[in-house]
């Protein structure tokens, strides 16, 4: 009884297995005898750069809010700070330096805020 047993879990683990793999996309084909088989896609995992782009621009929106709300002299001042500090901290640093895209944001957000 337990073969029997055995045997259904592995062809239940299979047929589920089988509708993950379909539910990602599948394609239909041919074969030469006539009969259609049903095979699912592969596809491979790909970059996430919608991902990438999106925590690029929260972090842009970020520092150009802090950057408004401090103003450029208060701002400047925690920047270099952060260069005297450790290895991490400058590179914080380099990555917080304000540049023309932060100054542009800025003076829009700085509109919004005040």
């Amino acid at each position: 009884m337990s073969g029997t047993t055995e045997k259904f879990d592995k062809r239940i683990g299979r047929v589920r297995k089988t509708h993950e793999a379909m539910s990602r996309g599948y394609t239909f084909r041919v074969e030469k005898s006539g009969l259609i088989k049903i095979k699912p896609k592969h596809t491979k995992p790909g970059f996430p750069f919608g991902g990438v782009v999106a925590v690029l621009a929260v972090g842009l929106l970020f520092k150009a809010v802090v950057f408004a709300s401090y103003g450029p002299e208060k701002y400047s001042s925690k920047v270099a700070l952060l260069k005297s500090g450790t290895v991490v901290e400058q590179g914080s640093a380099w990555l917080l330096e304000p540049g023309k895209p932060t100054y542009m944001l800025a003076s829009f957000v700085g509109g919004i805020i005040r």
